[in-house]
């Protein structure tokens, strides 16, 4: 196959001169000859960069050539590097800026002498010998000529699987006619990487002809062959269980045969690369566990197919021309081409040579988007498509495409090959990674360098090199990014050596790699010093899935080059005193670091641009050398929980231009200085709580482009200057409660676009009503009088509009002016009975939310007609003589919020299928509900098996419900929804077992009602390890069979972890059975309501006692319980600082097991009127600060011991007449207890 690994260096070698010569710029007074070394090394890369389009164009066949430009690439990156080095050790004198020489002391002159020498004798070699190839010169076009003027940055569609029926129908015809007797069916679907074999199998997976089967499972293989991990993703999945990394393949076997034996399954193992007949054999062994199993295989080799099939497998054909050049036409823009009956006949003959694949047409089509006749026929006529192609390499096509990039595209675009193949990019991160790797300079055109980064990421998406991804993000649109796979091949085989992607569990040493300048660690599980293995002229180090990885101390030092270092994916949780010496460090992401105070060597990495250190929750402080960091453009800090406040000296970093101190909630104050950093263009402080005021110069940011303010709730006043920041385009307010008006001056915000002042009460000034861009404004509960909305009418662009929780009860007839309005969400506005009319001539309105909104205003809705569609509640329905329901009528409705209710009423299977609820890509809250009591049709699991909801889905409730189990997508929920943040099960009577919610990464609120053959809660309801990482709400109510809850699990290093290690408030309601183990769960607030035996709980927890002493628990409250025994569970609370006793009749006096509380602060009594006494150790409490007794009749005097609380601060006593004469009593209470009675 022809190379593409030489076409790198042309961009390196311009990358590297323009280097040359901005140094030489700055050297007033170059010494020991330096000016010549450089100005010869300059001169040299000009010559051989006019030739470079040559020799590039020929490196692809010639291997001597490619290896004339690999020596040529090296040797200019040892110059950048050389340039590097000795720029970092200049020591500048009298504080001014010298040229890097001048201040170079002689030691190291005279090593600098040495690396010239050695260098420029380097490249007279190359320069020799390049003469020997005799290439032609030519002329580039500057890059700011490249970019048009056409907007490159709009998603592209996929081309999708055309003509696929008839294979689709071939696979399940083969599938079903298997015989169970003729032993374990495997259908291998083959064809070229991209053509669309896992579509197909997707099509296959989710036809109705499988959805009575009772497992379908999905396992992604790739590359890497794991029977194990084959195994125990299949486990996961039927079993709701978690990976099993430690158990034996003994135990693999024996568990799929007890979970699939003699269970209808359809398995799909997606890209299996493995050619081994063992191991093939070994796989189909380990499948064979059940008559009715059925497997389907995509991979990209005819001999991988033949080998492990049992039915003749399905080559998947290539798309014909003809679907090829409709794919070409569509990304080209052909029909509005003026010269389109010219390029017709050309655009017929490129299409042919796409080979079939969708991927290929629709990069050629970019490419060719942009180029004339002449150039059409050019790439018609390209030498490329003549070299011999295997099935499994690059195509031609993409390759034809990549030669035809720019070089600065060609290298940013091969960076990517650093990521792990299916990996999801950050754009802003890959952005900054660029920046920091010298790929992007200012430009002409573009002085902004993010802005130019921005430009490469949209071309690389118009060609497909890049897409995005398809997984659903709470961040800004398009900011996740991915590659497809024939894609990343090609950017692997372009970076070749250069690249070195490393499985540090099955290398040794490959130090012989010395020109390897990128380095990806993966699989790491053991202790490593990783200086072994890779180079030391390494640029980039990336690490992934190395959680258990240990580093040594020393290990970064030998990287003197390294600019950038990503340690998201590594075990390292505390700063390696080695980072110092990474003095070339551009680019550094170490979030989650267990270090009180950021390191000083960190601040000496005065080339650092972007640093990251978010989720850093033990720091308190930053240095305050932090503002040596003067390149600093990003710094993230959100989530630094205890840092209170910055130095004066972060406001040196005048280059800074991203700025996130978000969720640092115990963050007080910003630097004063702040408005010196006028470059900055992204400011989020939300919920800092503690924040009371902006810095008074904060107006002079003048280059604010986004600022969140939200929720923080004790900020008093916004200055009076910031009308100033005239580019600011989104402004958060949210939940800003002490501000009692917005400056008259938030007027002059003309560029603002997206505004939320949901949940404020301050006065809005008129002035801004001239805010005429605005797009987005959101004013949930923030309106009490609706004349006041009735002025800002005029936002003519207006698309969303929020006015939900609001209590005005009518419109303006001026809403009507808004006639680009989208959405507008009226949700829980109670006291609307009806709409003003004019609403109705507002054509562009699409979503009217009137969620949890009057009746009135319901039938007003239905009644009026409107074009748009109000729903929010949908109830099935079917006539006596009809057994089609009405359910289709929400087939073309895209609503944020539905309720389907009656889902008993569906009859026919399909039906609820033909919805494709999974398409609606709007709908965030989703709630299904059947009559329990009701007669049936269908089963409640095939209906509900055809609601598969859309990825982005937020919030699930799912409502009366009577099978016994679920279907495959709410067994794989967190495949299926994996943006989920609440889940609502409730009125399940015979569902035994539950899914694997544990791994839903993003659930926050977890709500199990009426569950009642539910009897044990236990790591099956993990999923695996790392489970229920954000949830802080859980509630458990009338599980009446509910016995025992396992309140740990196993985690991933074999130890014992909290199921719920984050929890802030837990509800236990009527579970009369259920009693906890091996520990009490972690918590901040904790309701028991008749749930006696909870309180009983404790036996053998004395073992767990560690568990007790690292958890955070501070209130509990107890209600109606009947329960007059010990009071176990307080024995292993000794944290609790809060507890509010109610209603407990039966009570007769407070349980002893509260004398363990010598934490407890607060203490509640409310209606508890069968005790008559309050006990004397409640003198024991020493640390009790507020002691009230609400209601409590049959108490009639205090116990003398009560003096002895000296902490006690405030004495509450309401509806106790039986202690008025107590209170009365001077010596009721001790004269030197600082008690405030009150009654």
């Amino acid at each position: 196959m022809a190379g593409v690994a030489g076409l790198l260096t042309s961009a390196i070698v311009k990358m590297v001169g323009d280097k040359l010569g901005s140094t030489i710029g700055q050297q007033a007074n170059l010494v020991w000859n330096f000016s010549c070394e450089l100005q010869y090394m300059k001169e040299t890369l000009e010559s051989m960069e006019a030739v470079l389009k040559d020799a590039e164009r020929r490196s692809i066949w010639e291997d001597s050539v490619r290896l004339w430009l690999k020596r040529l690439k090296n040797a200019a990156l040892d110059i950048s590097d050389m340039l590097d080095e000795f720029q970092t050790n200049t020591k500048p004198t009298n504080g001014k800026t010298v040229g890097i020489f001048s201040c170079l002391n002689i030691p190291t002159k005279i090593s600098m002498a040495n690396k010239m020498r050695k260098i420029r004798d380097q490249l007279r070699n190359i320069k020799e010998d390049h003469l020997n190839f005799r290439f032609e010169s030519c002329h580039r076009i500057g890059i700011e000529h490249q970019f048009t003027d056409r907007e490159t940055t709009s998603k592209v569609s996929e081309a999708g699987i055309l003509g696929r029926d008839r294979e689709r129908k071939r696979v399940i015809e083969l599938l079903s006619a298997s015989n169970d007797k003729e032993g374990l069916p495997v259908l291998p679907i083959f064809g070229l990487g991209g053509i669309g074999k896992t579509t197909l199998a997707q099509l296959v997976f989710n036809h109705i002809h499988f959805k009575d089967y009772d497992h379908r499972v999905w396992v992604y293989v790739s590359q890497v062959f794991d029977l194990k991990k084959i195994g125990n993703t299949i486990i996961s999945q039927v079993q709701k269980e978690g990976r099993h990394n430690g158990d034996s393949m003994e135990f693999i076997y024996q568990r799929l045969q007890e979970l699939l034996d003699d269970k209808k399954t359809l398995i799909i193992l997606d890209d299996l690369w493995e050619t081994d007949d063992t191991k093939l054999n070994e796989l189909k062994l380990m499948l064979n566990v059940s008559r009715k199993m059925k497997v389907l295989i995509t991979t990209r080799n005819e001999e991988i197919a033949n080998r492990i099939c049992t039915i003749p497998p399905c080559r998947l054909s290539p798309l014909n021309n003809a679907m090829c050049w409709d794919i070409i036409k569509k990304t080209t823009n052909f029909v509005s081409r003026e010269d389109k009956q010219q390029l017709e006949r050309i655009g017929l003959v490129i299409a042919s040579k796409c080979g079939g694949v969708p991927l290929a047409a629709q990069a050629l089509g970019f490419m060719l988007s942009r180029m004339n006749l002449r150039q059409w026929e050019e790439v018609s006529n390209s030498d490329i498509w003549n070299e011999p192609f295997a099935e499994n390499s690059v195509l031609p096509s993409l390759k034809l495409t990549y030669i035809a990039m720019m070089p600065y595209l060609r290298l940013c675009f091969a960076y990517c090959a650093i990521f792990p193949r299916g990996h999801i990019i950050a754009k802003d991160n890959l952005i900054h990674q660029w920046i920091a790797l010298d790929f992007i300079k200012p430009s002409i055109l573009f002085s902004d360098i993010l802005q130019l980064g921005h430009k490469y990421v949209g071309q690389l998406l118009g060609m497909s090199f890049l897409q995005h991804s398809k997984l659903p993000t709470t961040s800004q649109k398009g900011s996740l990014l991915t590659m497809h796979d024939l894609v990343y091949d090609l950017a692997r085989s372009v970076m070749d050596e250069e690249l070195i992607v490393c499985d540090t569990d099955k290398v040794r040493g490959i130090m012989d790699r010395k020109y390897c300048r990128y380095a990806l660690l993966t699989n790491c599980s053991k202790p490593l010093k990783i200086s072994t293995i890779l180079a030391a002229k390494l640029r980039a180090l990336l690490f992934h899935d190395c959680r258990y990885l240990g580093i040594h101390g020393v290990s970064f030092s030998f990287a003197k080059c390294l600019r950038v270092l990503e340690l998201t994916e590594s075990a390292i949780t505390d700063f390696p005193e080695s980072i110092g010496k990474l003095k070339q460090l551009r680019f550094l992401v170490a979030p989650g670091m267990k270090n009180q105070s950021l390191p000083d060597s960190v601040t000496g990495l005065t080339k650092l641009q972007y640093l990251n250190l978010s989720g850093c929750s033990e720091i308190e402080e930053l240095p305050k050398s932090l503002g040596n960091l003067k390149n600093m453009m990003h710094l993230e800090l959100s989530g630094c929980s205890r840092l209170k406040t910055v130095s004066e000296d972060l406001c040196d970093l005048i280059k800074l231009q991203y700025l996130n101190l978000s969720c640092c909630s115990k963050f007080e104050r910003l630097p004063q200085g702040l408005g010196n950093i006028t470059g900055l263009s992204y400011l989020n402080i939300s919920s800092c709580s503690k924040l009371k005021r902006l810095p008074q110069n904060f107006g002079s940011i003048t280059k604010l482009h986004y600022l969140n303010l939200s929720s923080c709730s004790s900020l008093e006043m916004l200055p009076e200057d910031l009308g100033n920041l005239t580019e600011l385009q989104y402004l958060y307010l949210a939940g800003c409660h002490k501000i009692n008006v917005l400056p008259e001056s938030v007027g002059k915000l003309t560029n603002l676009v997206h505004l939320d002042l949901s949940q404020c009460c301050f006065r809005m000034p008129e002035a801004l009503s001239g805010l005429a861009k605005l797009k987005y404004l959101n004013l949930s509960g923030s309106l009490n009088q609706m004349p006041f909305w009735d002025k800002y009418t005029t936002f003519t662009n207006l698309e969303h509009l929020d006015l939900s929780r609001n209590c005005f009860p009518c419109l303006p007839e001026s809403i009507g002016n808004l006639k680009r309005l989208h959405t507008l969400d009226l949700s829980r506005c109670k006291h609307l009975r009806s709409l003003t009319m004019s609403i109705g001539s507002i054509d562009s309105l699409e979503v009217l939310v009137v969620d949890d909104c009057s009746e009135d205003l319901k039938n007003y809705i239905k009644r009026s007609g409107l074009k748009c569609n109000p729903l929010c509640h949908f109830v099935v329905c079917r006539n006596n003589n009809d057994s089609v329901s009405n359910l289709h009528q929400i087939e073309g409705i895209n609503p944020y919020e539905l309720q389907i209710s009656c889902l008993q009423k569906v009859n026919i299977p399909g039906e609820a299928n033909a919805i494709e609820l999974s398409n609606k890509e709007n709908l965030s809250k989703l709630t299904v509900h059947w009559t329990m009591d009701a007669d049936r049709v269908l089963k409640d699991k095939d209906v509900l098996g055809e609601l598969v909801p859309p990825s982005g889905l937020k919030h699930l409730e799912l409502e009366g419900y009577i099978s016994r189990s679920f279907p495959n997508w709410l067994m794989c929920i967190y495949c299926y929804l994996p943006n989920l943040v609440s889940l609502s099960l409730q009125d399940l009577p015979r569902c035994d077992s539950l899914p694997p919610l544990g791994q839903l990464s993003n659930l926050k609120e977890l709500y199990l009602a009426s569950l009642r053959s539910i009897t044990k809660i236990n790591a099956d309801f993990c999923g695996g390890s790392r489970a229920f990482l954000q949830l802080s709400s859980f509630t458990l109510w009338g599980m009446k069979g509910l016995e025992e809850w396992n309140t740990t699990y196993c985690g991933e290093d074999g130890t014992e972890e909290f199921m719920f290690p984050v929890l802030d408030i837990l509800v236990i309601e009527y579970c009369p059975r259920l009693r906890l183990k091996p520990c009490p769960p972690t918590f901040r607030k904790w309701e028991i309501l008749d749930s006696d035996e909870v309180l009983n709980s404790g036996e053998g927890w004395d073992n767990f006692s560690h568990f007790n002493s690292a958890a955070r628990r501070t209130k509990l409250v107890v209600w109606r319980s009947s329960y007059c025994g010990s009071w176990r569970l307080l024995h292993h609370l000794p944290t609790l600082q809060e507890l509010d006793l109610k209603f407990l009749h039966q009570m007769t006096s407070l349980p002893e097991a509260m004398q363990q509380l010598n934490s407890l602060r607060f203490l509640k009594l409310h209606n508890c009127n069968s005790i008559s006494m309050l006990p004397e150790w409640l003198g024991d409490l020493k640390s009790l600060e507020c002691l009230r007794i609400l209601k409590c009749k049959t108490i009639t005097s205090m116990p003398s011991s009560i003096q002895q609380l000296t902490k006690l601060q405030k004495l509450r006593i309401i509806g106790n007449p039986e202690l008025k004469q107590w209170r009365e009593e001077p010596e009721g209470i001790g004269r030197s207890s600082p008690t405030s009675r009150v009654l």
